[in-house]
This record gives structure tokens, C-alpha cells and sequence, in this order.
């Protein structure tokens, strides 16, 4: 079973993992990552940020200098207990790792479907984005849609912990600003990265893999890609070869 609240598994002393979900999502999305890299020996704690943290049927407005501020509060307090700090991000987890990755020492950083833009399609006549800059400012929710997961089961399990049935389109318009934002940032960024990416993701555009991928400082970076999940990797039906990498890579 999924929930869809803040938790902390407790392993190793010294090594810990932080796990930043999606927008309009929760710690749901990263509990079967959090448990199996729990099984292998980390400790892991995944949060929810402002905005994310109580049941409601419409998604609250919340920001991205809330999420992060949430997110550095809790680095820190890691950092008081635990000598090695990596973060796994999910989808505009993604951008707020980056962020954070920027300003503090992170050990390893893993990306999973990163969000830099959205999946553009060609009956959309414009990008995505355009519209929440026009006509989106009069709609303040917009309904969602079914979760973007392909395994049937899981998505059914994950629909039931999932917290919201629309998204806040300021919260959009505002995890795009970090977006603008952190594309400045990326040559700060030099420790240890992994990012992994579904070619079907039908949420963000998989080639945002790529730009991270090519503009970071890391020595040490892996681009890696799936062909058979949609964008919640994590829940999908390649999820234990996803796992697999993290915890290679993470341990």
C-alpha cells in the first residue's frame, strides 16, 4: 500500500538519501524506490512540501521558494546528523535538487523524468507553456488527468494515496520560474549524477534529460533511458530495473 505522507527509514549511520517528489504529487511517488534502498543498507527520508501536505480534492497555491525553503530546512538537519547527504528528484523534484545542489554539498544526485519543459505535441498548435501565460491566468485549477503510469495495478494503488484531482496552475506558472531559474544554475552543479528518463514519458519532454545532461559540471554523470513506462517511473513497469541503477549508484 501507498501513502501519501512524509517518512524516515532509518539504516545506515553515516549516508542518507533525500527524496524530493513531483508537483501536485507526494512521498507516495518515491516509496518503493525508499524502501528498496532502504532494504540495501541507506537511509532515506522523503518530504512533502507546502501546498502538498494535507488531503484536499483541489490542489492548494503554493510556490517554489516555499518547497525549496522546506527542502534546505530539511538538508540541514541532516546534515547535523549524517556526514554524506544524496538526493533523489522526481519530475520538478528534479529542477529543486538541482537548486540545492548549487548551494550545498551533496554527495551523489539522481534525477528521475527531470522537469525542464512540457511534452510538447503537435495538435498543441503552441507550447504548453504559452498557454498558462495567456488564457491560463483565468483558470486558477485545471482537472487532472489519470496518473501518467502504465503499469495498470500500480496506477490504480498510486490514485488511491494521490492526494489531488487538479493542479493549481500558479503552482505551474511558478515551478516554471525555478525552471528559468536553475537553467542559470547548471554549471555550479559537479558532484555525481544520475539521470534516468522514459522516451514515452507523456508529461515532461524527455529531452530535458539531455540539456541537464550536457550542461552540468559533473565528472561523473550517467544519462540512462527507459522504453516502456510513462512518466512516474518509479511506480511503472521498469521500476525495479530503476531500483537497480539508483541503488548501484547511490551505494
Amino acid at each position: 500500500m501507498l501513502e501519501n505522507k512524509p517518512f524516515f527509514l532509518k539504516a545506515s549511520a553515516d549516508r542518507v538519501c533525500l527524496l524530493l517528489h513531483g508537483l501536485g504529487g507526494g512521498p507516495y511517488e518515491m516509496q518503493p524506490l525508499a524502501e528498496s534502498l532502504h532494504e540495501q543498507g541507506l537511509s532515506v527520508l522523503a518530504v512533502a512540501y507546502p501546498g502538498h501536505d494535507k488531503p484536499a480534492r483541489r490542489m492548494p497555491a503554493s510556490t517554489w521558494p516555499e518547497w525549496y525553503g522546506h527542502i534546505e530546512a530539511t538538508y540541514r538537519q541532516l546534515a547535523g546528523a549524517f556526514a554524506s547527504i544524496s538526493v533523489v528528484g522526481f519530475s520538478t523534484g528534479c529542477p529543486l535538487a538541482l537548486h540545492l545542489a548549487a548551494r550545498w554539498p551533496v554527495a551523489k544526485l539522481v534525477l528521475i523524468s527531470p522537469f525542464v519543459a512540457v511534452r510538447y505535441r503537435w495538435f498543441y498548435l503552441l507550447p504548453p507553456e504559452a498557454y498558462l501565460y495567456s488564457v491560463g491566468w483565468l483558470l486558477p485549477q485545471v482537472p487532472r488527468r489519470r496518473l501518467p503510469v502504465r503499469d495498470r495495478a500500480m496506477r490504480e494503488t498510486a490514485e488511491q494515496a494521490a492526494y489531488y484531482r487538479t493542479f493549481n496552475l500558479s503552482a505551474v506558472r511558478s515551478a516554471l520560474a525555478l525552471i528559468g531559474k536553475i537553467k542559470a544554475e547548471l554549471s555550479l552543479v559537479r558532484c555525481p549524477l544520475l539521470i534516468l528518463q522514459s522516451r514515452r514519458d507523456s508529461v515532461v519532454a524527455p529531452s530535458g534529460a539531455e540539456y541537464i545532461y550536457r550542461r552540468v559540471r559533473s565528472h561523473v554523470r550517467q544519462l540512462h533511458w527507459f522504453d516502456k513506462s510513462d512518466h512516474i517511473l518509479p511506480l511503472d513497469l521498469e521500476r525495479k530495473e530503476v531500483f537497480e541503477r539508483v541503488g548501484q549508484f547511490l551505494l
